[in-house]
């Protein structure tokens, strides 16, 4: 375990090194992050894309800032088919670190926290045995769960790094799509009609997934206290 931790702990100092050197530090500071990698983007489409993911994956793992932030970048930038595959890749790579670190760094301290989520407690905390590649599409694909909160949360499971990584990578591909379609809409000059239709139906599909597991949670809420009530009575009897 300790030689794990001293591994990891060199991967982030090593990721951390690369960004310095790698990343528009001065673009950063003055808010032209987007007209930048618009421009190395025409020049160098790999190098700008290599950008984009260490840009994304850091500030997600380390910022929490909101998931859309990137998904307008990949959009306009790459367009709908790589900013999509960049944007869920670069959440990969984010959710992978926080996930190595509530494993490995801060499995005691974070689990508190966590528990204080309803659906965190439930889902991952309940004591129940449940299938995690199962819980894992749910939560990837469902917006009611945390996005930082879960991956620090998938850190103290058993499930395995690499099953994790490549589950989170094909399970955040629609979350994804339905925003880094609609803003490559707002470049695109011919038929954007489509772009945002397609956003549109990406997105009735996942409220409806919402809402139907918003209302078994509701249904196994209600029979857990209907039969505590009922043991209740029995128990006075």
């Amino acid at each position: 375990m300790k030689n794990k931790k001293l591994w990891i702990f060199l991967f982030f100092l090593l990721l951390f090194l690369l960004a310095l050197f790698f990343l528009p530090v001065k673009e950063i500071f003055q808010g032209n992050v987007l007209r930048f990698l618009q421009d190395k983007a025409e020049e160098n489409f790999i190098f700008s894309a290599f950008l984009y993911l260490v840009l994304c994956a850091l500030a997600g793992a380390f910022l929490a800032l909101p998931g859309i932030t990137y998904a307008l970048i990949a959009g306009t930038v790459f367009h709908a088919f790589w900013g999509t595959i960049l944007c869920a890749l670069s959440a990969s790579i984010s959710a992978g670190i926080s996930f190595l670190m509530g494993r490995y760094f801060l499995h005691d301290a974070i689990k508190p926290k966590l528990e204080k989520n309803p659906y965190i407690k439930k889902y991952f905390f309940s004591g129940e045995k449940r299938n995690l590649l199962l819980l894992l599409f749910l939560t990837r694909t469902i917006p009611v769960f945390p996005f930082n909160l879960q991956n620090y949360a998938y850190g103290i499971t058993d499930i395995p790094f690499s099953l994790y990584f490549l589950s989170s990578f094909l399970f955040m591909i629609p979350g994804t799509a339905m925003y880094t379609v609609a803003f490559a809409g707002l470049t695109e000059k011919k038929n954007p009609i489509l772009y945002f239709g397609i956003s549109l139906g990406i997105l009735v599909l996942l409220l409806l997934a919402s809402f139907l597991f918003k209302k078994k949670n509701a249904v196994e809420k209600d029979s857990v206290k209907e039969s505590g009530v009922n043991d209740i009575k029995e128990n006075s009897i």
